[in-house]
């Protein structure tokens, strides 16, 4: 498998191997336009490279090959001078040629900008940021099938706040929000940045923690519990209660963990609320123990800071 750094390493190369490529396209252009002379104009040939810098590098980039672009098409011009009533008529076209290739590059930049940002809406959840449920899903699902194929150790934890609805009575649904959305900056706080956070439904959380067993699973929870009672107490008449699962190299479906946890969200809540209900799976994503209570964070937030660190390294 690929470790981390060789990964970052392919990525970095990436906008480097699409600007060479770009490069070696304004050449190319540039000797055909050279052999075809100036009986037959290709000026909109180079609007290929200029297209592929800026869409998949950047718009400095794009700006860049338009310039490159401009001095090549000079040869071309130098061709034609003297087919013109002053010499510096060649140049004031080039000048046009290159203000259209500015204006292609600023707007297929736009484009760009445009398509990222409505992507990136399509996968959040508008009022808290992080993901939302589809986006969820298809992360969680090959998070699921690397864990299998790798054997290794995965935890999902759905969590529910207690009591939201006499959130909104009381407060109204701006309150509601702003409960949400607290929840939502202390989950993504606590965690590591590999893990996945999600708004699963109204009132409804989802987490999903690669590399991460049971005793490092119960240590997250229990700190993400202490968390999420600071930020309530004394502001919202809300709770939490989440259902955890943990399976070793999963040979079973994100349905399956995600409907193991949400019982054990219901078994939390029949228990009166305000905890944590844990469960190690078999590969089929069959229980095999009972749900326990949780350890005190005060026992274990070194072990976990110290088996967080362990794990990006692994990563």
């Amino acid at each position: 498998m690929m470790n981390r750094r060789d990964s970052s390493a392919a990525k970095n190369l990436r906008p480097m191997h699409v600007v060479a490529g770009a490069i070696v396209m304004v050449l190319v252009i540039g000797v055909i336009d050279y052999v075809t002379g100036a009986q037959v104009s290709i000026a909109p040939l180079y609007l290929a490279p200029i297209a592929v810098a800026t869409w998949f590098v950047s718009l400095r980039v794009g700006l860049l090959i338009c310039g490159l672009s401009a001095v090549v098409r000079l040869q071309d011009l130098w061709l034609i001078t003297h087919r013109f009533s002053h010499p510096l008529i060649p140049y004031w076209n080039g000048i046009v040629e290159m203000g259209f290739f500015v204006v292609v590059t600023l707007i297929l930049s736009r484009l760009r900008s445009s398509t990222q940002r409505w992507a990136i809406l399509a996968r959040t959840d508008s009022l808290t940021g992080v993901l939302n449920r589809r986006a969820f899903i298809e992360t969680a699902e090959r998070e699921v099938a690397r864990a299998e194929r790798y054997h290794r150790s995965l935890s999902l934890a759905y969590l529910d706040i207690d009591d939201f609805k006499k959130v909104n009575d009381e407060g109204g649904h701006d309150d509601g929000d702003r409960l949400l959305v607290a929840v939502a900056e202390i989950l993504t706080r606590n965690l590591r940045a590999f893990d996945v956070v999600a708004r699963y439904g109204g009132d409804e959380f989802v987490l999903l923690l690669p590399e991460t067993g049971e005793v490092a699973a119960d240590m997250v929870l229990d700190k993400l519990m202490v968390a999420l009672r600071a930020i309530v107490q004394g502001r919202w008449p809300a709770s939490f209660s989440i259902g955890a699962v943990t399976i070793d190299g999963p040979r079973t479906s994100l349905d399956r963990l995600v409907q193991q946890a949400d019982k054990l969200v219901y078994a939390a809540k029949q228990d009166g609320k305000d905890c944590v209900r844990h469960r190690h799976l078999h590969r089929s994503g069959t229980s095999d123990v009972e749900a326990t209570p949780m350890p005190e964070l005060a026992n274990h937030s070194r072990l976990y800071s110290a088996h967080s660190r362990k794990l990006v390294g692994e990563r």
